[in-house]
């Protein structure tokens, strides 16, 4: 009888697991199972050394939840015409959106071993260790979420720019398997806390990242051929460094999502024009 899923792992610090399995074999059904609970406990999982076609893919994620067969970003490539070689902030996928990606998963078909990283952070563990009052201060709040050609800007303006397509979220979600609190702010998409002056948002906002993007709790993940990850993508957020320079970057992308990702791109995310049916008031739950 071969390994199962879930008896060979490695505790990755400061989150996260190494799970030692060959995916290509196919998942049992105890092996999904394990898959699935592996994933909501640790967040994140990495699997070294696997060879697998875009459509194992889709069916190892299948095990976790419904995948998404019509992404926009099938590819990731320093020439993809989607994220090119730019320096991408930290966000988690499809923040602007009404109905995020729950998981995405990464797999180095070709790349410069331990030449480029992807960096992540934990926003469920970011709320535990806010201070009480900080916790309690933005228990309740909403934040104003923006679809920036997302993710290069460090920090967006108190005011969006006119037409730009908005939306307000919770600032702590709650996640909908788990049922930790996260504190659900990034600072390349989140331009203020709805109800807050500028001053009291800009302050409240900056102590929230201090606590979100701590080096002392961050993962950096360098990529080499094989490797696959897959992450929670409510629970954490994750950036690039820029990759000008580097030739050979092909991720292959699947991710998991009970809606459609197209279909929630909103046109101000690749044009100025024709946003009106994307705009989603402010005073909208």
């Amino acid at each position: 009888m071969g390994q199962r899923l879930g008896a060979d792992t490695a505790r990755i610090e400061p989150f996260g697991l190494e799970v030692r399995f060959d995916l290509s074999r196919g998942l049992t059904p105890d092996d999904g199972a394990a898959l699935k609970d592996l994933f909501y406990r640790h967040k994140l999982l990495l699997f070294r050394d696997q060879n697998l076609t875009r459509d194992q893919q889709f069916g190892v994620l299948e095990h976790i939840g419904p995948v998404d067969r019509a992404s926009p970003l099938d590819y990731v490539t320093p020439d993809d015409d989607v994220l090119g070689t730019r320096h991408l902030a930290f966000h988690s996928d499809m923040h602007f959106a009404p109905f995020p990606a729950e998981g995405v998963s990464l797999l180095a078909l070709d790349v410069e071993a331990d030449a480029t990283y992807t960096a992540f952070v934990d926003a469920a563990a970011a709320y535990r260790r806010l201070p009480a009052e900080l916790a309690r201060r933005i228990d309740g709040l909403r934040s104003v979420r923006a679809a920036t050609p997302g993710v290069y800007e460090d920090e967006l303006p108190y005011d969006l720019p006119e037409g730009m397509h908005s939306m307000q979220r919770d600032a702590v979600m709650i996640h909908p398997v788990t049922q930790e609190p996260i504190v659900y702010v990034a600072r390349c998409s989140t331009s203020r806390l709805v109800g807050l002056d500028r001053e009291e948002s800009t302050a409240l906002l900056h102590n929230l990242y201090d606590t979100i993007y701590d080096e002392a709790h961050m993962l950096k993940h360098w990529w080499r051929d094989g490797d696959l990850l897959i992450w929670d993508n409510l629970a954490l957020q994750h950036a690039r460094p820029s990759i000008e320079g580097v030739t050979r970057r092909k991720l292959q992308r699947v991710t998991i999502a009970t809606h459609e990702q197209s279909s929630q791109i909103p046109a101000s995310y690749v044009s100025p024009v024709d946003v009106d049916s994307w705009q989603v008031k402010e005073d909208a739950k």
